[in-house]
């Protein structure tokens, strides 16, 4: 057989298998974008059934909301072989019917993107947290969380998924996604199932990407920066040594063959107002703000390393409400307490551990949720209740706590692991024991977890989850920190020196700390004469810059006395926009009275097994 006619009979077979009547076939031009919209088309399975739902998610695993996808679809068709139009009836916001679906051969319709869907009507509006979400922007970047671009046949996610692009010059794709043919005007995805196929964000750009390899894991970081303040190469230097302490914390190795990072940075407010991302078991995209480097160097580690540790929880154990997830009657697991808690908990204490954050800043991070948690949420709120319920109006506000109650629940559990068992075991033992009892491919029944725990572990275990999670009684963290020769004081009365305690936010456009409001400063801030609007510029002739605030502050604290001078210069800003004075502030260092709440400290009279059960861990 000649060479070419081998070449031919092989791309001949390519070609039946690609379009094989079994699988899905999408085509999407990237060239061709329409007031922020897209048109897609598909060529879908063959039927043989009158009557077909072709549905859009409600809801997809991660975001803890019923967002409706089905809003952003418009001009939805379905076609037969020989061109002609087949009926359509909208049977809600997320699901067309088809028939008679034996006749289908083509589908089509357009997609508007969520990060600036502003033009939705204001009764059926809910922004979507743009993580979760799709940006079209034309010649510049598609971000696609492919939840929001592609829909299934009712009774058929169990198919192959092809998606054929066709995109701009230069654009490439970035995805966890392995199976891909990337060609100079097309590229060609496969997916072995629909969700696997919502799994799997997509960024197309022209690349800013770089690659890592951490033991036997090949990492992509992926980066669109509009204004290049950032670079794929920062992220990944910023990721390296997070990405290194989680191999040891998970026992030597990552779970995964391939991981991607996808950062999109925005140079414009969010629609939602917030930013962060969303996780996904081969990957994990992320919308922030734009800003220079050095200032979001820390959010970058802290989200990225959340994120990663998704691969364990909820990837690798889970309930079937997850693992058997229904994009469009969602059901809600018990166990948030353990998906996000234990994740958020696990993200900063591997830090802690690999010491690439110092012990005070892990435990200022653990004294910061319980102050959020009990201030800002229902402390005797069942968590598994909460969790249940949390996509119901009535509840959905106490889904924050999650990353504040959820990670003290993480910690106390930790200690007191150790502690039963003199240092030797721990949460990172125990979430790779219940992810070899489970794993990726197989779920848990949500009123069997604890009694799971409790047989791994001790049947002081299996009470503590009872009584503090499945139960409405607090944490008892007074108890559990003594474990660890730590002394917890829910409040004291103390003389120190401070800044004046004016509230502070952040400006954007200068990188430059601001006043907020002066309503609960104290004295010395009074003296000071701090106003609404304040940039902080200069601590005693010192630049104020925010990656360096902790190392200056520390440093001004540890050398000032009573009766020092204290002068501190501020942008004031001017009436007419833009414009700004620099004003110096000035007054005489003087120790303030001042009421402390939950605060922590080491015990004088610290014991060896406390000492042990700490040493263990934070490994000091």
């Amino acid at each position: 057989m000649s060479s070419r006619l081998f070449f031919f009979l092989t791309f001949f077979s390519g070609l039946t298998a690609l379009f094989s009547g079994e699988d899905y076939h999408y085509f999407i031009n990237l060239n061709k974008v329409n007031g922020d919209k897209i048109s897609v088309t598909l060529q879908p399975p063959e039927l043989k059934q009158e009557e077909v739902e072709f549905m859009f998610p409600a809801m997809v695993p991660g975001t803890y909301e019923i967002y409706n996808f089905g809003r952003f679809i418009s001009n939805f068709k379905a076609f037969g072989k020989n061109g002609e139009p087949l009926k359509i009836t909208k049977l809600n916001v997320n699901t067309y019917k088809i028939s008679p679906a034996t006749k289908i051969d083509k589908i089509t319709y357009d997609v508007d993107d969520t990060f600036d869907a502003c033009d939705l009507p204001k009764k059926k509006k809910k922004i979507v947290f743009e993580p979760g979400g799709t940006n079209f922007e034309e010649g510049k970047n598609f971000s696609i969380n492919t939840h929001s671009m592609f829909g299934y046949l009712k009774g058929f996610t169990n198919r192959d998924f092809t998606l054929e692009f066709e995109k701009p010059l230069g654009f490439y794709p970035s995805t966890g996604l392995t199976n891909i043919q990337v060609g100079e005007r097309v590229d060609i995805l496969k997916v072995n199932d629909y969700h696997n196929l919502v799994d799997a964000p997509i960024m197309y750009f022209i690349p800013d990407t770089t690659t890592l390899l951490i033991a036997n894991t090949k990492v992509l970081v992926a980066c669109y920066s509009p204004n290049k303040l950032v670079t794929a190469r920062f992220i990944a230097k910023t990721l390296e040594e997070i990405l290194y302490a989680q191999k040891d914390y998970l026992g030597g190795e990552l779970p995964v063959n391939k991981y991607a990072f996808l950062f999109y940075f925005s140079d414009k407010p969010s629609l939602s107002g917030s930013n962060g991302a969303l996780e996904h078991s081969y990957s994990s995209f992320y919308v922030m703000p734009e800003l220079q480097e050095d200032f979001i160097q820390q959010q970058i580690r802290d989200v990225a390393a959340h994120e990663f540790f998704h691969i364990v929880t909820p990837l690798s154990i889970h309930a079937k409400e997850i693992g058997d997830f229904d994009f469009n009657d969602p059901k809600m697991s018990e166990h948030l307490w353990l998906y996000e808690g234990m994740t958020e908990y696990a993200a900063h204490h591997a830090q802690v551990k690999a010491k690439i954050i110092d012990v005070n800043q892990f435990l200022n991070v653990m004294m910061q949720k319980y102050e959020g948690s009990i201030s800002g949420y229902n402390d005797t709120m069942s968590f598994t209740y909460m969790s249940k319920h949390v996509l119901e109006k009535k509840i959905h506000d106490q889904y924050g706590n999650v990353y504040e109650k959820g990670a003290l629940i993480g910690m106390c559990l930790d200690i007191l692991l150790r502690e039963k068992s003199n240092g030797k075991y721990g949460t990172q033992n125990l979430m790779r024991d219940l992810s070899t009892k489970y794993g990726k491919h197989k779920s848990f029944n949500d009123q069997d977890l604890f009694n799971d725990i409790e047989k791994l572990t001790y049947p002081e275990i299996g009470a503590f989850l009872r009584t503090h999670v499945g139960g409405g009684t607090p944490l008892p963290m007074t108890e559990v920190f003594k474990k660890v020769g730590i002394d917890f004081v829910k409040e004291s009365n103390e003389e120190e020196f401070t800044l004046g305690n004016p509230d502070l936010s952040f400006n954007q456009k200068t990188n430059r700390i601001m006043v907020e409001n002066t309503r609960d400063m104290d004295s010395f801030g009074k003296e000071l004469g701090y106003k609404k609007r304040d940039e902080l510029y200069k601590l005693n002739g010192k630049e104020i810059k925010i990656e360096k605030m902790r190392e200056m502050l520390s440093e001004y604290y540890s050398n000032l006395k009573a009766g020092d001078k204290v002068s501190i210069e501020v942008y004031r800003p001017k009436w007419r926009k833009g414009k700004y004075k620099l004003i110096t502030l000035s007054a005489t260092a003087k120790k303030i009275k001042t009421s402390r709440k939950n605060k922590i400290e080491l015990s004088k009279n610290i014991t060896e097994s406390q000492k042990q059960t700490l040493k263990s861990w934070l490994s000091l």
